[in-house]
């Protein structure tokens, strides 16, 4: 299976993986539960998942759903978290913005070699 055949579902202290033409559950971890409300902060790539819930922080296998680490990020509390991965080529943000800036330079050389044909 590859990254992405899957769908990723987080809430109530849990992520769920799933396929995502069928449907079909992948695994399920459960992170925590208990005080701090159900919401689960996510972000992935290619190979992991970060999640945050009830002031915690998990890295988890994207195939497995194995708890890789974990961190109680003592002091921090429990509110909501925003999660990124900075430089992450699989980035849908990165890879939009790659996308459009191949767009451009592509426009730019079409335009410019029209251009030069007068």
């Amino acid at each position: 299976m590859n990254a992405e055949d899957i769908f990723l579902l987080a809430t109530k202290g849990t992520v769920v993986a799933m396929h995502r033409e069928t449907g079909r559950r992948l695994w399920e971890a459960q992170l925590k539960s208990g005080l701090g409300g159900d919401f689960v902060s996510l972000v992935a790539d290619m190979r992991k998942v970060f999640a945050h819930t009830r002031g915690e922080v998990f890295c988890l296998d994207l195939f497995t759903g194995r708890i890789l680490w974990k961190d109680g990020l003592s002091g921090l509390g429990y509110n909501l978290a925003s999660l990124a991965l900075p430089g992450s080529p699989e980035s849908l943000m990165s890879v939009a913005a790659q996308r459009l800036a191949q767009e451009h330079a592509a426009a730019d050389s079409s335009n410019s070699s029209a251009g030069h044909g007068h």
